[in-house]
């Protein structure tokens, strides 16, 4: 089980001294944009500045990239360093060298190159340390000369086209697409799967083929290759020579029909000492077929069956594994479920070999913690193995589950039956992984006449043929089951339809069979990726998107205990990491489908880049499918679209020293550069009052505005920090119910920079999934981490997601969030910024082919108050007036729509509490940020021929100072196709023209739950609070001024008041009228007094009251059920209009034929966020049977609290398709 605790990471630099330039060395980033197309070398001089060469955590690296283009391998590159000019390193700079590393310097920098591959073209990358000891000093690299030389290979003309060249000769059918059959053999005929569960010889009998459904075993032919892992490294050959099925020869002696088949263990070699296992699959498949062609199996004589196999890697090996047990939910490897506690033992009998006189024992065992474990050799000691956890002795040691020895030895002293004895004399508990023997001769040919074993009959199988699939965009892979078939067709032919993309949808278990010989494995996948890949002619033919439509889990192989009765048929595969033990080693990659060039597969840490963007739905029912599809189609179409669009959130936890708030300002300020039209929210933990109690500490303030702006909405969500899969920060803001119990209808992408926040692999709930898979609310998607994670990383990895995700690429479209994870992995891969796993552990949960709604054009202010806008002439608005900004928008006189605007008085400098202190790594200084706290108005207006006005009233509650105040401007057209946005900071607000004349405050109308309310009237537990508020002068929204909230107060108690400006917003085109609303919370039963109190902008107030009685269980008002399409063809939407607004209510819908026989019936509960709730039906009743033409009766019935339920009933016609 994960547990709450793993946090993000600071990296220590007494513990973690790398001093490996591509792992956590600060980069520097320098881009060199030097072309090599017809020039045999390039050079360029640099120099560097004191910032370049600073020592900090980390050691300064220099890198720079260069472009060479689809034709980078027909030479060879050598980079050089000349003229380079030293300066003496400082005596800090010194300590603060070895403070990081105890090895010595060079005496010239160690050039580092690399060629990388993105989409077929080839990058050079060249990194650097600047840090030397030369003529007896330490020494800083400042300036430089980098001269490349490219010089042409031998065999450029002799050699095959280059199969990775977009384009070339060799790109189509000469090249690398000629290593891929046009058909599948799997087109034609019948065909049944067997499997075997290791490698040896098998029989085909009669039996197996009667139960495959042949007639004549003499008929039957075999075809596969089994069950070994497919190499991760893409190879050309291998490629060719796996691809499709090809036929088994078999061999007939004694009557038998013989053929060798592979399981899922193999070795590389006849020396091996490790076995490589299939961590997807226990078996090998193969697949049979019967011909009525005339054709005739492929037979060999006994002398060239037994020389194909025999001897092989593994027959010079012997065996012991039995997986069960994980030490922890992530990983590909598993151990014996067998616990070896502290002077207990295990045994284990590994036959004998008469061929052999030498042999090499090899046991690799696990514990929890450090333990001694001696290995016994049929009872005579061979010594003591000492297993120690992954990063023992540093601080990586916190975050590891465990860890494994290894231990081999050499004997000549051999028996009939080896024994090996495992005692575990210290320590905690072991639980062994495996023995094997390597024999110094072959273990005794296998008999072909007695004890051959007979396969498994498995399953017939329906024709397939994805080899002579069309060429894809977007590439879509379901699970076996198919249960989600028909939403992935829903958002496929919305994409075909929106976007113009060729979609492929492909069951896994047919990518196994075509791509696998039948036997799982996620390298399925990716070669049909490759596949693709390879054939296409040009770049804008490769594949871009993959979506893996499935959940998943790290154990593939369902064999723990956690995953036993989960359905493979029902999940995807994921590819895992070699480390089963570390929370900051281990990780789940999705990217690794998307590892297509030749050659890569091996090495993402450093060199292997992404050339398909990923992502991933992480469901396994179709209503959860639905849900997800639902959340990509309505954020599209965009039906939602408002000012919520053009806000960014940013949210910095405390602790570590106020890293995490410091480098989400840093964040913020960095994209309102960037993008000043959009609006920049701060939610610094330490700005806001900390509470503690017995059970810890709180920051109810920040949990509040969290959850307000995310019912509200927003562009991003973007958080730092501390968490957990089950919560945010250690202050537990945020947990993972409260994203499933969201009911927001505008969708954020969420991006946390944060531990474990969606381990997708696990088997327990997470923050991640559940905001996806809520369907009343949530996220549209996430992009976050499923380990645990270091500080350093996650701010660059945060900052490059941003800066694409918020990117246009060529034609003026938003990059797809899943080609922003694609561009920032790669770039921090190029850059050197991260060469580790870190980048690897975030993973997008979302469609990768859906882009955010970003603004498309500009709006302008031209105006204010009739004065043009001016630099250096800023406008000045005084409190007590009417201010009007009147504009446009830029290259669209037609734009008709909607103009937002949020009008924020100056920046103020926020000063942190420093609540944490006292805390370990608690803040040292109280941090301080810029932000502007205080919004004077925010309100809309429409558009007309591409030009608007609007007007606000300029309260008195001001900052009074000379900084510019700043307007946020958001326009969409009536269609809600076009965004824009845009900024103005050309005024302040700093003068006063208030009249002494206006003593009265505005005039309120407030009731609970619906306007029917009646003073002293009875309402339910958690009544919906909303205060209409009009004043001739203009509403106090602001909240600036102390005391001139607007303010709720329940009972009197101090504890139950709130305020509501967050929550206010002006009537369209008005500053004199508008609303606000609050959702009590639970109120005990009995009699109550609820006080508001609202401002005007000249400082009046009005104050009203409400009596009220609650009542537990009060059956709500149901005042109208309605449908969207009556009559309907396809679908419709229920309605249901009542009083809970807020509350959690219980809806049942029932469908009856006219005669009242009950066809239909659906349940839900959930939060109604107005006073309608709706509920979607595709007109299908139970068994997916859509209904006939007709009139038909439904009933809508509504509870809340435990109450009775309130029904109505009506009609509903139903008719055919057109």
């Amino acid at each position: 089980m994960k547990t709450a605790r793993c946090w993000s990471l600071i990296v220590n630099k007494q513990t973690r001294r790398k001093t490996t330039v591509t792992r956590l060395y600060r980069t520097i980033v320098l881009l060199m944009l030097l072309l090599m197309c017809s020039v045999s070398h390039a050079q360029r001089f640099f120099n560097l500045t004191a910032k370049d060469v600073a020592i900090g955590e980390q050691l300064p690296v220099f890198t720079c990239a260069m472009p060479l283009g689809a034709a980078y391998t027909d030479s060879v590159y050598t980079v050089k360093l000349l003229y380079p000019d030293f300066i003496d390193m400082s005596s800090s700079d010194i300590a603060a060298y070895h403070a990081l590393s105890s090895e010595p310097l060079p005496e010239l920098p160690e050039v580092r190159q690399q060629i990388v591959v993105d989409r077929r073209k080839g990058t050079l990358e060249v990194a650097l340390c600047p840090l030397v000891y030369r003529e007896g000093r330490y020494r800083l690299l400042v300036s430089f000369m980098l001269k490349v030389e490219a010089k042409a290979k031998n065999d450029v003309k002799r050699r095959q086209p280059v199969t990775t060249r977009v384009g070339g000769a060799g790109a189509a059918a000469g090249g690398a697409a000629s290593r891929y059959a046009a058909n599948s053999v799997l087109a034609t005929g019948r065909w049944a799967k067997i499997r075997v569960p290791s490698d040896g010889v098998y029989q085909l009998t009669e039996s197996l083929a009667r139960q495959a459904g042949f007639s004549s075993l003499s008929k039957v032919k075999i075809y596969g290759y089994g069950g070994h892992l497919q190499n991760e490294k893409l190879d050309g050959d291998e490629l060719a020579e796996l691809d499709d099925l090809k036929e088994v020869p078999t061999c007939t002696v004694g009557g038998r029909r013989l053929f060798y088949g592979k399981g899922p263990v193999s070795w590389r070699g006849n020396t091996s000492l490790r076995r490589t296992r299939n961590p997807y699959s226990d078996y090998g498949y193969y697949f049979l077929t019967q011909t009525d062609d005339g054709s005739e199996p492929l037979s060999v004589d006994s002398t060239t069956f037994v020389n194909s196999f025999y001897p092989s890697p593994y027959y010079y090996h012997s065996l012991h594994e039995t997986d069960g047990f994980a030490w922890m939910q992530g990983g590909r490897n598993l151990f014996d479920p067998k616990t070896v506690s502290p002077g207990a033992s295990q045994q284990i009998n590994l036959g004998g070999n008469a061929n052999a006189t030498q042999a090499t024992f090899t046991v690799t065992a696990t514990a929890s913690a450090r333990t001694s474990v001696e290995v016994l050799l049929n009872d005579e000691s061979k010594g003591i193995m000492t297993i120690t956890i992954v990063g023992e002795g540093t601080t990586d040691a916190q975050y590891s589950k465990g860890g494994e020895k290894t231990f081999s030895f050499t004997t000549t002293d051999l028996k009939d039956d080896n024994v090996i004895t495992l005692k575990n004399q210290s320590g905690t508990d072991m639980h062994l992984d495996f023995v094997q023997v390597t024999w110094d001769k072959p273990l005794p040919m296998p008999s072909l006449t007695s004890g051959v074993k007979t396969p498994e009959y498995v399953y017939n199988i329906t024709n397939q043929n994805h080899h002579a699939d069309p060429q894809a965009d977007m590439v879509i892979i379901i699970a076996t089951s198919q249960k989600l078939l028909k939403q992935a067709q829903r958002l496929a032919d919305f994409h075909r339809e929106r976007d113009g993309l060729r979609v492929n949808i492909v069951p896994a278990d047919e990518l196994y069979n075509e791509f696998g010989s039948g036997t799982p494995d996620a390298n399925a996948y990716r070669r049909y990726l490759k596949m693709l890949y390879d054939r296409a002619t040009t770049e804008a033919d490769m594949p871009r998107y993959l979506l893996l439509f499935g959940d998943c889990v790290w154990d593939n192989r369902l064999l723990t205990s956690a995953c036993k009765t989960l359905s493979a048929d029902d999940l995807l595969l994921c590819h895992e990491s070699e480390d089963s033990y570390s929370l900051t080693k281990c990780y789940v990659d999705d990217g690794f489908f998307c590892l297509l060039d030749d050659g890569e597969g091996e090495n993402p840490l450093t060199s292997d880049k992404l050339d398909v963007a990923v992502g991933r739905f992480p469901v396994t029912t179709e209503a959860d499918a639905k849900t997800m599809v639902d959340k990509v189609i309505g954020y599209v179409e965009n039906k939602n679209a408002g000012s919520w669009q053009n806000t960014l959130v940013f949210m910095g936890d405390d602790g570590n020293n106020n890293l995490h708030m410091k480098d989400q300002d840093e964040t913020a300020e960095m994209l309102a550069e960037r993008h000043p039209g959009f609006a920049i929210k701060k939610i610094m933990w330490d700005a806001y009052e900390r509470v503690s109690t017995a059970t810890g500490n709180s920051y109810p303030e920040v949990t509040r505005l969290i959850k307000q702006q995310q019912q509200q909405g927003a562009l991003i969500m973007d958080y730092a920090g501390h968490g957990s899969e089950r919560q945010l920060s250690h202050e537990k803001v945020f947990g993972a119910t409260d994203f499933l119990q969201f009911t927001n209808a505008n969708l954020p992408l969420w991006i946390t920079a944060s531990c474990d926040i969606m381990p997708y692999d696990g088997t327990t709930e997470t923050i991640g999934e559940n905001a996806v898979l809520n369907s009343k609310g949530g996220a549209v998607a996430f992009f976050g981490t499923t380990r645990t994670v270091y500080t350093n990383y996650n701010k660059v990895i945060n900052q490059a997601y941003l800066r694409h995700v918020l990117t246009k690429d060529a034609d003026g479209k938003a990059l797809t969030i899943g080609e922003a994870q694609r561009r920032a992995k790669n770039e921090l891969i190029e850059l050197g910024s991260d060469r580790t796993e870190n980048k690897l552990q975030y993973a997008l949960l979302g469609d990768p082919a859906m882009r955010l709604n970003l603004p498309s054009l500009t709006v302008t202010i031209d105006e204010i108050n009739g004065q043009k806008v001016d630099a250096n002439n800023p406008v000045h608005l005084k409190a007590g007036t009417i201010a009007t900004m009147s504009g446009h928008v830029e290259g669209d006189e037609a734009f008709t729509g909607v103009v937002s605007a949020t009008v924020r008085d100056a920046e103020q400098t926020i000063t942190c509490r420093m609540n944490d202190q006292n805390d370990k790594d608690g803040a040292q200084y109280a941090l301080t940020f810029y932000d502007r706290p205080a919004t004077l108005f925010q309100g809309s207006d429409s558009i007309r021929a591409g030009k608007f006005s609007f007007s606000f009233a300029v309260p008195k509650d001001l900052q009074y100072s000379d900084a510019s105040a700043l307007v946020n401007l958001y326009a969409v057209n009536t269609e809600r196709t076009v965004i824009a946005n845009g900024w103005c900071d050309k005024f302040v607000a700093n003068g006063s023209d208030v009249a002494d004349n206006d003593s009265i405050g505005p005039s309120i109308f407030c009731y609970l739950n619906s306007p029917s309310f009646v003073n002293g009237g009875k309402v339910n537990t958690t009544p919906y609070f909303v205060a209409n508020i009009k004043d001739q002068d203009g509403l106090n929204a602001s909240g600036s001024g102390i005391g001139h909230d607007m303010q709720l107060t329940i009972d009197g108690d101090i504890n139950k008041t709130y305020s509501l400006n967050d929550y206010f917003t002006f009537d369209f085109g008005s500053y004199t009228s508008g609303s606000t609303y609050y959702a009590l919370p639970e109120l005990t039963p009995g009699k109550h007094r609820l006080q508001f109190r609202a401002w005007d902008v000249l400082n009046n107030s009005s104050t009203v009251q409400l009596d009220f009685t609650v009542v537990k269980g009060l059956q709500p008002n149901l005042f109208n059920v309605s449908v969207t399409e009556n009559p309907a063809s396809a679908k419709t939407t229920f309605i249901i209009s009542h009083d809970r607004m807020g509350s959690n209510v219980d809806v049942v819908i029932e469908l009856f034929d006219m005669s009242g026989r009950k066809l239909w019936q659906h349940e839900e509960s959930g939060v109604s966020t107005d006073s309608a709730y709706t509920v979607d039906w595709d007109l299908t009743v139970d068994g997916g049977r859509r209904l006939q033409t007709g009139v038909y009766l439904y009933r809508a019935r509504l509870g809340s609290d435990g109450s009775g339920m309130a029904s109505k009933a009506k009609k509903l016609i139903i008719v055919d398709r057109q």
